[in-house]
């Protein structure tokens, strides 16, 4: 009796623990050990901790399975210049681009409007030539600026996704040397300027700009937000209102023959065509 009682004082300190699983508070069992599989995308990785008495495991995801931020795209893509030249520059805002890479895409809006070559250069990774889609023709007025494009990157330069294309092989008799727009109809954008003392339009807001006078104002000064693109028109719409006239004067970026007085309840019409530094008046009609 003596020696089997001391065999099973032996064997008691060899029995394993039994350890209690549970996940998110549900028991899943008991056993001596516990077993971390990598699940999809999951991996799981532990090692010995002798000083601490403990097993220290963590978890990671695979990157081959689950895509990270950068590997979708080394940044935010959204690319806002304002130097106000075709030599677009900005910096990217989530953080720092390190490199151009295929592939890459960006939405590009600018204040200068592409007439005939253009660049881009981002968080100052250098200047990069933007084409067509067919990655060599310029952009030659497919650029207009304040309207956003979307352009992605080739290996060399970056291809706008949206705007001017090339056609393919045109018939003769339809290419135009000259650039000329052919289109059956083009209606361009009204920018309804609220009237007040001083008046500030921006140019980029449309060809056609129309205000009408309010009494309370009294008389009121416009001034040009810039002086436009070489070449560009645009045209002033002035309704005076029913109880009296009152006189526009025209003020910063705009060159006329003089202030416009109107008449109780009629309208006028400036045109203005721009030098690239000032706007210029061509022609007015009053008592509409």
């Amino acid at each position: 009796m003596r020696l089997s009682w001391a065999v099973f004082l032996l064997t008691i300190p060899c029995a394993r623990a039994q350890i209690a699983v549970d996940v998110n508070g549900t028991s899943v069992g008991t056993r001596p050990g516990v077993n971390f599989s990598a699940g999809t995308g999951i991996t799981a990785t532990c090692s010995d901790n002798p000083g601490k008495n403990r097993v220290d495991c963590s978890s990671a995801f695979n990157t081959a399975i689950v895509a990270t931020h950068d590997s979708v795209h080394a940044n935010e893509n959204f690319c806002d210049s304002t130097n106000g030249t075709t030599q677009y520059t900005c910096r990217l805002a989530s953080k720092v681009l390190t490199q151009y890479a295929l592939g890459m895409t960006f939405l590009l809006r600018a204040d200068a409007s592409c007439l005939t070559s253009c660049s881009v250069n981002i968080d100052a990774l250098g200047l990069k030539a933007i084409k067509q889609t067919d990655g060599s023709t310029d952009p030659g007025g497919g650029f207009i600026a304040g309207q956003p494009q979307w352009i992605f990157y080739d290996g060399t330069v970056f291809r706008l996704l949206s705007g001017a294309t090339v056609a393919a092989a045109p018939a003769a008799s339809a290419v135009d040397e000259r650039r000329d727009v052919r289109a059956r109809r083009v209606i361009g954008t009204m920018d309804n300027m609220t009237y007040a003392p001083t008046i500030t339009l921006d140019v980029a807001a449309g060809d056609l700009h129309k205000t009408t006078t309010a009494n309370s104002a009294g008389n009121a000064t416009i001034n040009a937000s810039t002086g436009g693109l070489p070449g560009e028109h645009m045209w002033i719409l002035v309704v005076n209102d029913q109880i009296s006239s009152k006189t526009v004067t025209f003020g910063s970026s705009l060159r006329s023959t003089g202030p416009l007085t109107g008449s109780p309840g009629k309208g006028a019409t400036v045109q203005f065509v721009s030098d690239g530094n000032a706007w210029y008046e061509i022609g007015r009609s009053q008592g509409l």
